[in-house]
């Protein structure tokens, strides 16, 4: 059994756990996998929340906690791997790194799968924490990206992200003055805020692009404006099931809405010019990177 640090997760290549979460999504899609909708362990201020699934050969769960902490303080994750054909535990890892670079992930799917394999001319980001990194990272394992820019609320924070993730990917990533500029004539878009209000305007996307939202998806918060439903062609998200769970807490509850399983995903060539992948977090796609890390460092 091993015991996963960062510093070794971080060794990884990227484009072998996007591989793996590509896998898992994959499975679910052709019922080879087991994910169910996420589930909440309610013990008053606060509580546990556990993320379970698995496939023919592993079985496994995330969880972390939603207690009330000191300002600075983040929440405490475990992800534990089972090998079911040995019935023998695989792996953990303690911390935050491993389901950022999951969700990341997700969002390496969704570019491979969802989007013309040409180019990404121009890819606009919103915001600059740990999942904006992890989503930019992923997304650039499986496509060329020629142009980035990005937009935060915090200049110096923006600036400081640019110059990084310039220097780790060696393409061209520019601090954007507002999110208007940032989004405009960008052929893919990233949302990796927790904003509890839209941080774009529909008007602002250029004719048929497409679109990774990451952030809150709830009725009464969602990064992402709800008028964009009237240019959305097609939509897809790594886990529907999650969405259906949500039933009318999610932002597009009660709307005659065709969402895609990303493992499935057909373009649907609808009447809208834009394409949507809605980031849910398929339970046992973190279980899936997890051992693929474990054996890549084998």
């Amino acid at each position: 059994m091993r015991i996963l640090t960062e510093a070794e997760l971080n060794k990884v290549p990227m484009s072998i756990l996007v591989e793996a979460v590509h896998a898992q999504i994959v499975a679910d899609a052709k019922g080879r996998a087991v994910a169910p909708p996420r589930h909440y362990v309610d013990f008053g201020e606060g509580g546990l929340t556990f993320t379970c699934g698995g496939n023919d050969e592993l079985a496994g769960f995330r969880v972390y906690d939603t207690f009330p902490k000191p300002e600075g303080v983040d929440e405490d994750q475990v992800v534990i791997a089972f090998d079911r054909a040995r019935a023998k535990l695989k792996g953990l890892f303690i911390g935050e790194r491993l389901g950022a670079l999951r969700t990341g992930c997700l969002g390496g799917v969704a570019a491979a799968l969802m989007t013309p394999h040409v180019p990404i001319k121009k890819l606009g980001l919103i915001g600059t924490g740990v999942q904006a990194e992890t989503q930019l990272l992923a997304i650039a394992s499986v496509r060329k990206v020629e142009q980035v820019f990005i937009f935060s609320r915090n200049a110096e924070k923006r600036s400081a992200f640019a110059q990084r993730m310039a220097a780790q990917l060696g393409i061209s990533v520019n601090p954007a003055d507002n999110a208007q500029t940032t989004v405009e004539r960008a052929d893919f878009v990233v949302l990796a805020t927790n904003s509890a209000e839209p941080v774009i305007k529909t008007e602002w996307l250029a004719t048929g692009a497409h679109i990774n939202t990451l952030g809150p998806k709830f009725k009464d918060r969602h990064e992402l404006p709800l008028d964009i439903l009237q240019r959305v062609r097609t939509f897809a998200s790594d886990s529907p099931q999650q969405i259906a769970a949500q039933g009318e807490n999610h932002m597009f509850h009660g709307q005659a809405l065709n969402i895609q399983h990303l493992g499935d995903y057909q373009d649907a060539h609808g009447a809208g010019d834009l394409s949507l992948f809605l980031s849910a977090g398929l339970a046992g796609t973190e279980v899936a990177l997890l051992s693929a890390a474990i054996d890549a460092l084998a």
